[in-house]
């Protein structure tokens, strides 16, 4: 591989193309070698963090790495550095190939590492899919089932526990939400689930867009502002799911949570 270009995480310095072309840019860049990441047969590290902040990961590490960063809302991060991490965990998603022995396997960094800690989760960890293909028959939509869209992800390697299409009274909304594990293997799930929609733009923003067209399922995990805007069945649903909303520095510091 080429040598790494260097870059400092201090650089605030906005992407001058748009961030999608941006992002294409460093995932090109990444394929063709013009950043070093791999530092032995199963070591890794981040091209796009200073080498004071260099460290060796594992690669399921520098896969959250890259993803955590590229999500983060802190504002130590800037927006270039956030599309760089974003084309790492796009690249090592969709080009890399990694013999998972043991210890790749056992391993889970701290899964707050690359998050804001006072950022608020929907408890259990519930991802949203959206833009489900449906059809009228026999006078009401249908669409995808849940175990068959449960299977898909589970192949991607999320590990969903449970996917449930919600239902209205016209039938299928096109709507899913995904169920992961209640614990902190069940958020890395859930997080590699939303950066893997979010590295293809399919995530949240792009599903708000007003400018895209829509194609394909965008998903992304549960957080306040989608509990308080869920419509009123669907909120019904979380609630008789006993989900609550925790703010995530509560949950691991101070044991204490907040019932909606």
């Amino acid at each position: 591989m080429g040598s790494s270009m260097e870059y400092s995480s201090g650089d605030d310095t906005d992407v001058s193309d748009s961030e999608i072309e941006y992002e294409e840019k460093i995932y090109e860049e990444l394929k063709n070698g013009d950043h070093q990441y791999k530092v032995a047969n199963d070591a890794y590290t981040c091209p796009f963090c200073p080498t004071k902040r260099k460290r060796d990961f594992l690669y399921k590490e520098l896969l959250q790495h890259a993803m955590g960063v590229g999500k983060c809302n802190s504002k130590k991060r800037t927006r270039k550095d956030k599309t760089n991490h974003l084309a790492l965990a796009k690249h090592l998603e969709n080009d890399v190939v990694v013999d998972a022995g043991p210890s790749q396997q056992a391993t889970m960094v701290d899964p707050l590492a690359d998050h804001d800690r006072d950022e608020m989760f929907v408890w259990p960890w519930i991802g949203i899919v959206v833009n489900i293909p449906t059809e009228f028959k026999d006078g009401r939509y249908v669409g995808e089932s849940g175990t068959k869209l449960r299977d898909q992800l589970t192949r991607r390697g999320f590990n969903p526990t449970r996917v449930r299409p919600l239902w209205n009274y016209q039938g299928h909304s096109g709507t899913a939400l995904v169920e992961f594990q209640k614990d902190w293997f069940g958020f890395n799930n859930a997080m590699s689930f939303e950066k893997a929609y979010e590295a293809n733009h399919h995530g949240k923003r792009s599903w708000h867009s007003k400018n895209d067209l829509k194609s394909d399922l965008y998903g992304w995990v549960a957080r306040a502002d989608d509990y308080n805007s869920l419509p009123f069945l669907e909120k019904i649903y979380v609630r008789l799911e006993t989900s609550e909303l925790f703010l995530i520095s509560w949950k691991t510091k101070l044991g204490r949570h907040r019932s909606l």
